[in-house]
């Protein structure tokens, strides 16, 4: 009897060290030393102080709702979290929610419901104390999905979408045809394009949204770029007039022309707005070369 009473003792001594040490760690997270873990076969947990220089992971390769990590942004201000937590802590965004928590947990599974409180509210979720700013500073346990079981973030998604927009092929149109005149308009439009929106589509539920906003037209004789109203039928809408013949391009002044669209997004047919999302999406240059001839002409008093 008595050797069950000192193991009872010890399993609860070891479950108020962890959820003691992680409320110390959580409460003491900008001091310069960590607690880390170290579980014994009888089941007890011990913590030792470790004041080296490790910190925690900085959130970017989690594959939470950070967007992936790499060269994407995430959706919240990680620098919140940065070196909170012990070793084992893992950062990760919850929406605009910077937050830590130990992944995986460091509790068994047979007291999960105990610690939150409940049963689980689904499947591959586990039990771990988590901290988020600004709305949980202090700390709770938590049912939690780990950052990696919870699919791509609306980051992922709309970046997704918008890799999915497709610019349409088009041709740099003049007028007059075939070549140009010296001190002449000649008006350019973009052939082939229409002038409504492109969708761009990803695996969920956000869309990428391209209006048509401008063209922009460069001349091929150094004059500098037109920004130019989308035009994609014959119109004097964008022009230029050329003063010079194209004597040295035997082919003609290299002329050029891009598409420029507006970018928004969507979610479930509802605005998503999320910083760092691009704006503005551009087609690829087309070349054009233009012919500029001087026109013979008789002036009469």
């Amino acid at each position: 009897m008595l050797t069950r009473v000192r193991q009872l003792l010890r399993v609860l001594l070891g479950t108020a060290l962890v959820a003691g040490a992680l409320l110390v760690t959580a409460s003491t997270a900008s001091a310069d030393c960590v607690l880390i873990p170290e579980t014994h076969p009888d089941g007890s947990t011990t913590w030792t102080e470790d004041c080296s220089d490790s910190g925690g992971d900085d959130g970017e390769d989690t594959g939470g709702d950070n967007g992936g990590g790499g060269e994407q942004e995430p959706t919240c201000d990680l620098s919140q979290v940065e070196g909170e937590g012990p070793p084992t802590a893992v950062q990760w965004c919850m929406g605009e929610e910077a937050c830590w928590g130990n992944i995986p947990s460091l509790n068994p599974p047979e007291t999960w419901e105990d610690l939150a409180g409940g049963p689980s509210p689904g499947e591959g979720y586990i039990v771990t104390f988590v901290v988020c700013y600004p709305s949980n500073p202090g700390g709770t346990w938590q049912w939690i999905l780990p950052p990696e079981e919870q699919g791509p973030s609306l980051w992922d998604l709309a970046w997704q979408a918008f890799g999915n927009i497709a610019t349409p092929d088009f041709t740099l149109a003049f007028s007059p045809p075939n070549r140009s005149f010296v001190n002449l308009d000649t008006w350019y439009w973009a052939e082939g394009p229409g002038d409504g929106e492109i969708i761009g589509e990803s695996t969920g539920a956000v869309n990428a949204i391209a209006t048509p906003d401008r063209i922009e037209v460069d001349p091929g004789d150094g004059s500098g770029v037109l920004q130019c109203p989308f035009t994609v039928a014959e119109s004097d809408a964008c022009h230029h007039v050329y003063a010079h013949a194209s004597v040295d391009h035997p082919d003609g002044y290299p002329a050029r022309m891009r598409l420029v669209y507006d970018i928004s997004f969507t979610n479930n047919g509802e605005p998503l707005e999320l910083d760092g999302l691009p704006t503005t999406l551009e087609s690829p240059w087309v070349d054009g070369p233009l012919p500029v001839a001087e026109a013979q002409s008789i002036v009469v008093d």
